[in-house]
């Protein structure tokens, strides 16, 4: 039994548009991961839908333009959203979920250096902080009177 090169090329173009489904909820994904590691204000999260939804158009014609001469059809259409659907129902929890621990593990394992630095440092600062505003209030005094001695002195002329 042969298959025909049309069918083939239509098989090739749904394989095409399955995995650009999944490949463009993997990339929100990477945002969601973002967004749960680090606060985002609205305007922010908006901002940052609107270029992920315009990526995700150029990224659609791009690939129907490779795929198919850019012409549109119902099953490619329907294969993107397949591939969306089944790597969100499938992989996307586990992906957002098991990212975003495994980045706060590691976040907080680098961060250990720095907290316990700092802690050392607290009171060798605090220290140093002390000595400074004394010699500032000393320097300031002191400035205080040479300006006094140089306006007496414009003064006198």
């Amino acid at each position: 039994m042969k298959i025909s090169a049309d069918i083939l090329k239509e098989a090739d173009v749904l394989l095409a548009s399955f995995l650009t489904g999944m490949i463009l909820v993997l990339v929100y994904d990477l945002l969601r991961i973002m967004r749960r590691l680090v606060s985002h204000k609205f305007w922010v999260i908006g901002l940052e839908d609107l270029l992920f939804w315009i990526g995700s158009a150029i990224t659609l014609f791009a690939m129907l333009y490779r795929e198919n001469s850019g012409y549109i059809r119902g099953f490619v259409i329907g294969g993107v959203l397949a591939g969306m659907l089944i790597y969100n129902l499938i992989f996307s929890s586990w992906v957002v979920k098991g990212s975003v621990f495994l980045l706060e593990k590691i976040l907080f394992l680098i961060s250990r250096p720095l907290v316990w630095t700092a802690r050392c440092l607290k009171k060798p600062a605090g220290f140093l902080k002390k000595i400074g505003k004394k010699v500032i209030r000393f320097l300031k005094k002191q400035l205080k009177k040479v300006w006094k001695a140089v306006r007496m002195g414009l003064c006198k002329w």
